[in-house]
């Protein structure tokens, strides 16, 4: 009777330790489960731990940028370009510091640790970059313009052309981002197709007045005023800060009818006409083989307004600076985010359609000169002409595509899931 009570006592003991072992497993289990969520979550030690580290990182960056700034401020309370070279080379793993810092070079955009970036003005002061994340070239972003119901009116005085134009707004235009900034500014490009519709320009006026008149047409229609966005034309800047150094090379040594790209050719008699707005252009010459220096840009607008002027002729000579380059089937290897094998950013500005940009150029032919604005042409990085030197003019179409320049102001809010034209970024001011 004792044994069969003793082992009875056994086997309870028995089952009584088994409950409690899984039990202790269980909660052991549980607290393994709280303790790696406190320490892996979102809000976890180890993520704070690092969000801390970050931030302490970034306020080090910012910090040393400071002390390096004011630290180059001379008696006269502004600063010394020399000094400040020098004291932010001292700062480790910074980039973006030129090689020479003149007036010219501001503002200035550094990176410390290769992911923080401060703009540094001319005037001393200092502000953080917007860190861009989760956003890439290509992108489609959700950008809205002002609508507007009446077109813009172009007077034949004012595009050389034989009547008036309007040019109406393109309701549903698409918006991809063409380049983002290292001072984090992000330029947005509208899309185009070859329905839409384009404008003539023709002659020496078309010539003085094409830039300002693509520029401002571009803000009449595709400006967004509560956002305090202006729209303008691209322009060949625009192309080219996008190419590297095969592309630059190969326009650098573009020869046409014997004349180098960037070198000069002179010109007399009946072949020396020119429209006046070039006399204001840097490379230009009139009676001087000595050209322009501190002229206009071929990307300035060149005029507050419309101008009616037409063309001149110098009384001696005019000498003319060749700025044209023709790249046929425009090479993917010519752009920076060149792969290996394609370039997004060639993809979206050679897609197939021809439209006009806000740059003029000239090209030096034998015995007279070609005055016009440069064009994309399907895959062809090109020009069409509008007035030549010997005093003849050409009508040319060109289609619009704007741009939008978002400053730092403007935060752009990544989408959830793959980015379409159908699944945009947002902006948000």
């Amino acid at each position: 009777m004792k044994k069969e009570e003793n082992r009875k006592k056994k086997d309870s003991t028995k089952g009584i330790t088994l409950i409690a072992l899984v039990i202790t497993i269980i909660v052991l289990l549980i607290l393994a489960g709280v303790t790696i969520a406190t320490l892996t979550g979102e809000n976890g030690i180890l993520s704070k731990a690092t969000e801390a580290s970050n931030k302490t990182e970034e306020k080090n960056a910012e910090e040393e940028v400071k002390i390096a700034v004011m630290g180059s401020i001379g008696t006269n309370g502004e600063l010394e370009n020399e000094v400040l070279k020098d004291n932010l080379n001292k700062i480790e793993n910074i980039s973006g510091v030129p090689e020479e810092i003149t007036d010219s070079s501001y503002p200035l955009t550094v990176t410390v640790e290769g992911k923080h970036s401060y703009t540094i003005n001319k005037d001393g002061s200092i502000k953080e970059v917007p860190k861009r994340e989760g956003i890439k070239v290509g992108d489609y972003v959700n950008y809205t313009y002002d609508e507007k119901v009446e077109g813009y009116n172009l007077l034949s005085t004012q595009s050389g052309y034989t009547s008036d134009q309007t040019v109406n707004q393109k309701s549903g235009m698409k918006w991809r981002i063409l380049n983002i900034h290292a001072n984090g500014t992000v330029d947005l490009i509208g899309d185009v197709s070859a329905s839409d519709q384009g404008i003539y320009f023709r002659g020496a006026q078309g010539y003085n007045n094409g830039v300002y008149l693509l520029n401002d047409i571009c803000k009449e229609l595709y400006s967004n005023s509560s956002l305090g966005l202006t729209a303008r034309s691209i322009n060949m800047e625009d192309i080219e800060s996008q190419m590297n150094e095969t592309g630059i090379a190969a326009r650098d040594v573009y020869t046409y009818d014997g004349t180098q790209y960037g070198k000069t050719k002179t010109y007399t008699g009946s072949y020396a006409n020119y429209p006046n707005l070039y006399a204001k252009e840097k490379g230009s010459g009139i009676d001087t083989v000595e050209v322009n220096t501190n002229g206009i840009e071929k990307s300035d607008n060149g005029y507050t307004s419309p101008t009616t002027e037409s063309a001149s002729r110098p009384s001696k000579s005019l000498t003319a600076t060749e700025t044209f380059y023709f790249f046929r089937h425009t090479p993917a290897n010519y752009f920076k985010d060149y792969d290996g094998n394609s370039s997004i950013v060639k993809d979206i500005l050679f897609n197939q359609v021809n439209y006009g940009l806000a740059s003029r150029y000239v090209k030096c032919v034998s015995f007279y000169v070609e005055f016009g604005l440069c064009v994309v042409d399907s895959v062809d990085f090109t020009g069409v002409w509008l007035y030549a030197s010997a005093g003849t003019s050409s009508s040319s179409y060109y289609r619009l595509r704007p741009v939008v320049s978002l400053g730092t102001d403007i935060k752009i809010e990544a989408c959830k899931g793959e980015n379409s034209s159908t699944n945009m970024h947002e902006i948000i001011k």
